[in-house]
């Protein structure tokens, strides 16, 4: 239940905080002294955008609260337990608007988005304004109210993501056999290249290795030549070679006996030795170099294959390995995306399937509210003295859609003989506001929302009709709490409490008030409602009456 609004310095504003009750509670006020705007700063803590004109001229910024008892609403406590923002059995809802026209959203003093504002205002309250005349008349919105009524949110929710899935994964599969083609070239272009690579079957650092023994071979005769010579400096060579000239100087050396030459001899004794290892490895080394032109073929052969790779795919020659790993794996990808493409198909189809259940499930509630809300519809026309005057909703099957698979239009008649026709070619306003009314009042009585909000829905009616239309909002509020913005006398002496909104100016500004009226204020703004003179002894008298009667009718 709606229990308390707070403002701070919103439009005529300056501060006023109201408390609600149980039952039906009337707001009345002259023309423009800011009823509606007192429904506007509430719409800010439920749902609407914020503008910097909101905020009083001269503050910096405007402030609203609204205060909501949870008890015996388990949806409401459910949505706030999901999103962690459960506190209490209250729950407060608070925006604030600076000048310069950014806000700020909480929800029991956590930040909060308009989104998670409009979700959760779905449970606590339900808004019916004049702008349900203009909204009436569009399809969209009378599918809303029908399946509203039928109670059905929650499958009409479950249609829309249903739709979504489907509609998504459809869009995927689509884009992907729009480029099967592309794939398809570019997977045999693949399989060519990692075919060629494969081949040639290069391992990581072998063409490194292959340079190294192609220089090698193809050096060799030279390596021999340098070898020979090499030999015949240390040992070969007759005339003179170094191993035979330290063996002489250790000759020349031995019969000398004089202070140091000992050290000496052991030095060239020495360096024969090293002379006898240096032939034993050039030796060895003669041996491993040997001519092999069938083997330097292969090597030049297979770096002239690396070499044409390489320059086919614009690489270096040693980044062939990673190159050919790199492609098997944009192939296998490739091969894989084809089969993904047959799973989101079977996806896309059980996407589709499911839709068509729900969607299914959603027409079969539909056509069989349909009926029950234009009955009831109708009743309520009959107590509104238009008498004779019926409803039907023509559902017509439509293309699948987030809101399912038709389209809803009210068909109305207002006399007794005449074809129902759309309601927008309904040219009374007086009519219009009269069966706008009517299905509001239907809708709001199936609503699961514990507080229902009219704001004037009883424009263009008087007389007779204006107590009907207080008779059945005090029906309405024996189950929910119900609050009425009022300009109709009628309707206003059936309320269990009544709020008087004015408007005053002290020449430097003006300024809105609400304030709850005893039972004397009342019988004085009740007559000012029924001919605009408080003062006038009938019009009271009048208003004693009505107010009697209200009494009587609510025993």
């Amino acid at each position: 239940m709606f229990t308390q609004l707070f403002v701070k310095n919103h439009s005529l504003i300056d501060c006023l905080e109201i408390e609600f009750g149980a039952g039906l509670s009337a707001i009345t006020g002259e023309t423009g002294a800011g009823k509606s705007i007192l429904l506007a700063a509430l719409g800010l803590t439920l749902r609407d955008r914020a503008d910097a004109s909101q905020v009083r001229e001269g503050a910096d910024r405007a402030e609203i609260q609204a205060h909501f008892d949870l008890a015996g609403l388990p949806a409401a406590r459910d949505f706030l337990e999901s999103h962690s923002l459960d506190e209490s059995a209250d729950c407060v809802l608070r925006r604030v608007i600076n000048a310069g026209g950014a806000s700020k959203a909480w929800i029991n003093g956590r930040p909060a988005t308009l989104g998670l504002l409009r979700e959760l205002a779905e449970h606590l309250i339900s808004i019916h304004s004049q702008h349900e005349h203009q909204r009436l008349l569009r399809p969209e919105h009378q599918l809303l109210l029908l399946d509203n009524y039928a109670g059905q949110g929650a499958l009409r929710r479950e249609v829309a993501r249903a739709f979504e899935q489907w509609t998504a994964a459809a869009v995927r599969l689509r884009q992907l056999r729009d480029s099967e083609e592309e794939q398809r070239r570019r997977g045999e272009l693949l399989r060519f290249h990692v075919e060629e690579l494969q081949l040639l079957d290069l391992a990581v650092g072998e063409f490194a290795a292959l340079e190294r023994e192609q220089q090698t071979l193809a050096g060799g005769d030279e390596i021999l030549a340098r070898l020979a010579a090499a030999a015949d400096l240390l040992s070969d060579a007759e005339n003179f070679n170094a191993l035979s000239a330290v063996q002489r100087l250790v000759g020349l050396t031995a019969a000398i006996d004089a202070p140091g030459l000992p050290e000496v001899r052991k030095l060239l004794e020495s360096a024969g030795a090293q002379l006898e290892e240096v032939r034993a490895l050039l030796r060895n080394a003669s041996e491993q170099v040997q001519p092999n032109p069938q083997r330097l073929a292969e090597v030049e052969a297979r770096l002239s294959a690396a070499f044409d790779l390489a320059r086919k795919h614009r690489c270096e020659a040693d980044h062939l390995p990673v190159l050919a790993a790199e492609l098997q794996a944009e192939l296998e990808a490739l091969e894989r995306a084809a089969t993904d493409a047959g799973a989101l198909g079977e996806q896309v189809a059980a996407f589709e399937a499911e839709y068509r259940r729900l969607a299914g499930a959603l027409s079969e509630q539909r056509r069989r509210a349909a009926g029950e809300l234009a009955t009831a519809v109708e009743r309520e026309f009959a107590e509104l003295n238009m008498a004779g005057a019926g409803l039907r909703l023509q559902l017509t099957p439509i293309e699948p859609a987030a809101r399912g698979l038709e389209k809803c239009e009210f068909l109305v008649r207002t006399n007794p003989g005449q074809a129902h026709k759309p309601l927008a070619r309904i040219a009374s306003g007086g009519e219009i506001s009269r069966i706008s009314l009517a299905i509001g009042v239907v809708t709001a009585a199936s609503s699961q929302n514990p507080t229902l909000i009219f704001d004037e829905v009883d424009a263009g009616i008087g007389g007779a009709t204006a107590a009907s239309v207080g008779n059945k909002l005090r029906q309405l509020s024996r189950n929910a709490q119900v609050i009425c913005i009022t300009h109709l006398a009628q309707v206003a002496a059936r309320a269990d409490r009544q709020l008087l909104v004015a408007k005053s100016s002290d020449g430097a500004g003006t300024q809105t008030r609400i304030r709850l009226l005893g039972a004397d204020e009342r019988r004085v703004e009740i007559a000012r409602m029924l001919s605009g003179d408080s003062r006038s002894e009938y019009s009271i008298q009048h208003a004693e009456e009505l107010l009697r009667k209200a009494g009587d009718s609510g025993s």
